[in-house]
């Protein structure tokens, strides 16, 4: 459709117009995207609200910041609405092979992130058949300054292309393959039964085999460091951390990632390497609201008391008492 301009109000829509979407009362993405640095590409979503939109109702022309819509011509109108007539969802972006387009390039754009998108017209998909549920589509960012284009009046700069509903226990292959391995399920017992000698040799044939995921990387880490054998656990730890830098974490592994690199400075500390530990630490000084509780364990862990003189590891502990004060958050 042609590109639709508005003397006010264009450039982003009121909070209760998303409240009136999905029902709620926050904003997602403003529509005013930065224009310079489009995402676009595959992704996996998981659909964790849906509306279906109803346009004569989401853009009432009685309303002043829509009035602009009632001087369209009839046909100009029903193409305007009918371009709006599709489904408003909140998507939390398990995997991402999208790519942030612009100076820098990027793959794994949005991987993780909660985002507000639309389904556009046609579609045969609705809400009840894929609220809570998964889909493999593609990920388009619009540039929305100052624009009517769809999807920009929703408040979000995201169309959902081509969505389908993913193939029933869609995962990374590593873990399908973990899931039917025999070797990755006898440790996985060992280990929940903290028979961790077993554990980690179980792990390890898995790994062998490709057929160890995220959470078995964790679990291998973990078993090593419970056998007071961290010099052992540094590899496969650090595998977690090369696949978090470069995306290729699900979004139900981020947790046991997260853990996985947390250790991995707990092991880094224990072999007296405070340099290393700090750098994993410190990052976590970037997202203090996120990061809080590795902020406030890495203060207290007996782990680190192995580094806790050290000029690396005094410089964070006064930046990250600080940030908890900051966030409002008492550290002992």
């Amino acid at each position: 459709m042609p590109i639709l301009r508005t003397k006010t109000g264009v450039r982003s829509i009121l909070q209760t117009t998303i409240a009136v979407l999905l029902g709620g009362s926050s904003l997602p993405q403003r529509a005013n995207a930065e224009c310079m640095s489009l995402v676009s590409g595959p992704v996996v979503v998981e659909i964790n609200g849906c509306k279906t939109i109803e346009p004569e109702s989401t853009f009432d022309t009685k309303k002043d910041k829509y009035s602009w819509v009632a001087g369209l011509d009839r046909a100009g109108r029903k193409q305007f609405f009918d371009s709006y007539r599709g489904l408003y969802v909140k998507t939390k972006v398990i995997m991402s092979k999208a790519v942030a387009k612009g100076l820098n390039p990027e793959e794994g754009g949005l991987a993780g992130q909660t985002v507000f998108m639309m389904i556009a017209p046609p579609t045969a998909l609705t809400c009840p058949a894929i609220n809570f549920k998964r889909l493999t589509a593609n990920v388009k960012q619009i540039c929305c300054d100052g624009s009517g284009n769809v999807p920009c009046l929703l408040d979000t700069p995201y169309l959902l292309q081509q969505p389908q509903l993913a193939t029933k226990g869609t995962m990374s292959a590593a873990k399908s393959k973990a899931k039917q391995s025999t070797d990755y399920l006898a440790a996985t017992s060992a280990y929940n039964s903290r028979k961790f000698k077993a554990a980690a040799k179980g792990f390890e044939k898995a790994r062998v085999n490709g057929e160890l995921d995220i959470v078995g990387f964790y679990h291998l880490g973990d078993s090593y460091r419970q056998l007071d054998q961290c010099r052992d656990a540094i590899a496969p730890l650090k595998y977690v951390q090369d696949q978090m830098q470069q995306r290729q974490v699900w979004a139900d592994e981020e947790n046991s990632a997260r853990q996985a690199i947390f250790l991995l400075a707990r092991c880094y500390a224990k072999m007296n390497d405070p340099e290393a530990a700090t750098q994993i630490l410190n990052s976590y000084l970037l997202e203090p609201a996120k990061y809080q509780s590795e902020l406030k364990e890495s203060l207290n862990h007996k782990d680190f008391g192995w580094i806790h003189t050290s000029r690396e590891f005094l410089d964070y502990e006064k930046l990250a008492r600080q940030k908890l004060r900051q966030a409002g958050t008492a550290t002992p």
